[in-house]
């Protein structure tokens, strides 16, 4: 009678364990994150100019706190907000300033696979050359709008409309839409024989932009390849773009190949790295022709080539090597040499943003700055990071020909600690 009597409650109790098991589980409770940042950097000279006033001693501080809710199984949900502080330097910089404000702030439907986002968010393309969320400086880059994404088997694709958010340095929570300042496009990422593709075309609009071909509006669509993976310790990145659109009533004609290649012997003592960056970027071969020949690197890290961000990848070509070794786990050495040369004498030097900063005046030169870089992290604990960077740039032969010329020292400790 006992085994009768207890049939029944095994086979509820099985019931209910198999039902539990179809159900969907209940949804995650809110997740939080952040990070600080401190940082002090020591600049000896900007754009090559010791007199220029923002150089010498600054402090930075990035305070970012997010919550991630999923309220239900096809909606998810991600709020952040941001403090950017610095004293010293360029103080009213919106790269380096923002007191308090939204980050991000958008909602996710459909599944993992295959979402729609709608609102403030946060986008890096790829290897961040072109698209990138400009992490080294305190106020990272955000944009309002809409992204979709798809995971078709090993094939991404992904598709974006967004307005660059238009920092306010001073002020609460009244950061603005950059008007004319938009970003469309759309990627694919396809599993290759060694490594991956992505191609993807950008189509973006710049309201009044200043360039040697004057000041004007506008429209330059990026079409672009990138080959990167690793095999057997080696590993690459190549990438190459072709631009094209309207500047006023001209032509855009431009174009970039940079290539990243090296090795790593991971089970060799101090785990050493070697890699060369090669890269090369078009010029305007004749200001005032109604045609601009200047590569645009649109929206990439401040710190393209460096931490000591002063040099852009526009009428450029260079050699950039550099190593590193792991003496421990938790520690990375790491010393690196950047050539950087004019490719046009026409055409003059940018900054990462894209401005010119020396224009070419008629010289020849072609040699523009060397630069010798060493760097220190150091990661004690998971969330913690501890880094040195310091670097000398010398200034070549068109920088001497063509105006201020000082070496620029530049010194930076931070330390970072993220949950």
């Amino acid at each position: 009678m006992r085994a009768l009597a207890a049939a029944p409650l095994a086979l509820m109790a099985a019931a209910a364990a198999a039902q539990a098991q179809e159900a969907p589980p209940p949804p995650a409770p809110i997740r939080l994150s952040g990070e600080l940042r401190e940082r002090v950097t020591w600049q000896s000279a900007v754009a090559f100019d010791s007199a220029d006033p923002a150089a010498g001693l600054f402090w930075t501080q990035r305070i970012a706190l997010a919550a991630d809710a999923e309220p239900a199984p096809l909606l998810r949900a991600r709020l952040a907000l941001v403090s950017a502080l610095i004293e010293g330097g360029d103080e009213a910089s919106p790269a380096e300033r923002n007191p308090l404000d939204l980050q991000e702030a958008f909602v996710e439907l459909g599944p993992r696979e295959a979402f729609v986002r709608l609102g403030r968010q946060e986008i890096r393309l790829g290897s961040q050359r072109l698209v990138a969320v400009r992490d080294g400086t305190t106020v990272r880059r955000t944009w309002d709008g809409v992204r979709g994404h798809a995971a078709l088997g090993r094939v991404a694709l992904d598709a974006f409309a967004l307005r660059l958010v238009a920092v306010r340095p001073e002020g609460l929570f009244n950061d603005g839409r950059n008007e004319g300042r938009d970003l469309a496009g759309v990627q694919a990422s396809v599993p290759a024989p060694l490594g991956a593709l992505d191609a993807y075309w950008l189509r973006t609009t710049v309201a009044d932009r200043a360039t040697i071909e004057g000041t004007a509006d506008e429209r330059r669509q990026s079409l672009g390849l990138r080959a990167h993976g690793t095999s057997g310790g080696w590993f690459w990145d190549w990438e190459a773009v072709l631009q094209t659109g309207r500047f006023g009533t001209g032509t855009i004609r431009a174009w970039t190949l940079a290539t990243n290649t090296g090795h790593r012997w991971q089970d060799a003592p101090w785990r050493p790295e070697v890699m060369l960056s090669a890269n090369i970027a078009s010029g305007d071969g004749t200001p005032g022709d109604g045609r601009l020949g200047t590569f645009s690197a649109l929206y990439p890290n401040a710190s393209y080539f460096s931490e000591n961000a002063v040099l852009g990848p526009a009428n450029f070509f260079n050699l950039h090597p550099y190593a590193k070794v792991r003496p421990r786990s938790d520690l990375m050495l790491g010393i690196d040499l950047n050539l950087f040369w004019r490719l046009n004498r026409a055409d003059g030097v940018y900054n990462p943003q894209g401005q010119l900063i020396r224009a070419a005046g008629g010289r020849r030169e072609r040699f523009v700055d060397a630069a010798l870089s060493g760097v220190i992290e150091w990661t004690p604990r998971p969330g913690l990071l501890l880094g040195l960077v310091a670097t000398r740039s010398q200034p070549q032969a068109f920088l001497r020909a063509t105006g201020p010329a000082d070496p620029s020292d530049f010194v930076e400790a931070t330390v970072q600690f993220t949950f």
